[in-house]
């Protein structure tokens, strides 16, 4: 009966329950610890970008999303969700409530490589109709070995462009979570990923979707004098404990954070001027400059794993071939 209570006239999935379960034992934040989490942050000049794994798999995420919506205004919130999950809330309910979707999208729609049957397919589909519908939308793009030929990269963004996507996100492919065990069997080389953010950038010249580089390869690409890294400056990660962390890509293969270099502080109970104050977070703004250009993520997996690595020059970007 607890369940049926939870969401009066919502039908409950296997993922609400998992949540309630785990809520019950103390493994998870509750709804109004998740509510306290926006009080916790900064009063203006945020967005707040919801993602996971698939944060509409469970309803109770929905509702902190409303909330959200409802505080900053729905052009300050985005979703990085799929197909599947956006049906069971309704696009027209959504629309209603983030400014931006976004969606991977990284194999064309008939291929199946690196991901199930169906999932890049699905994505597009609800993607087009956030866009008909006024919704920015954005397209996410990891660069790995199954979308890296010239043939797919302009079967791609035909699709993304014709589909009136407003904007492709080239990405790397991470070396956390469940990413790095295939990072580390199908490096792409550095001559390769500059052909493919080549490749996009001559396309979108001539179309309407059109194309933003993610940090390093900012640096890579363009040789830009400026420090891309975005850590400490415009983002910071919230995990699913609540826990402020560098970066939302600081987590392994189990969902918790890569170590405690990584977390700044708890947003259920601390306020971030609070932790914005701490010596850790001071510490490390000041020396972000001391490996311009290389990603601290992979910084610090591969230059030893300890809070010193997160300065160092071991990005792999610029010592691979």
């Amino acid at each position: 009966m607890i369940f049926r209570k939870r969401y009066p006239g919502i039908p409950h999935n296997i993922y609400d329950l998992a949540l309630i379960e785990r809520q019950l034992a103390g493994e998870e934040p509750s709804l109004q610890e998740k509510l306290a989490i926006l009080n916790n942050l900064p009063k203006s000049n945020i967005k707040i970008d919801f993602a996971g794994g698939d944060p509409l798999s469970c309803y109770e995420n929905f509702l902190v999303i409303q909330e959200a919506s409802r505080r900053l205004g729905k052009e300050y919130i985005s979703i990085t969700s799929t197909g599947h999950s956006v049906n069971r809330i309704g696009i027209g309910r959504l629309a209603e409530t983030i400014g931006e979707f976004e969606f991977t999208y990284d194999e064309p729609r008939e291929d199946k490589n690196c991901r199930p049957i169906g999932y890049n397919a699905s994505n597009l589909v609800i993607a087009k109709k956030f866009a008909e519908l006024g919704v920015k939308t954005k397209a996410q793009i990891p660069i790995h070995i199954g979308n890296k030929d010239v043939n797919t990269i302009e079967r791609l963004y035909e699709d993304l462009n014709i589909a009136n996507i407003d904007e492709i996100l080239l990405m790397r492919t991470f070396p956390v979570g469940r990413g790095e065990s295939f990072l580390r069997k199908n490096k792409i080389d550095k001559i390769t990923l500059l052909n493919v953010i080549d490749g996009y950038t001559q396309l979108s010249n001539a179309g309407k979707t059109k194309i933003r580089l993610q940090c390093a390869l900012k640096h890579l690409y363009g040789g830009n004098s400026k420090n891309p890294c975005d850590i400490l400056n415009t983002s910071f990660g919230i995990n699913y404990q609540g826990k402020l962390l560098l970066s939302a890509w600081a987590n392994n293969g189990n969902g918790q954070p890569l170590s405690d270099d990584f977390i700044l502080g708890d947003l259920k109970i601390e306020g971030f001027d609070f932790i914005s104050n701490k010596l850790k977070f001071k510490n490390i703004r000041q020396r972000l400059d001391e490996n311009k250009g290389h990603c601290k993520i992979f910084s610090y997996q591969y230059g030893g794993k300890n809070f010193e690595s997160l300065f160092t020059k071991t990005d792999p970007l610029y010592s691979m071939n």
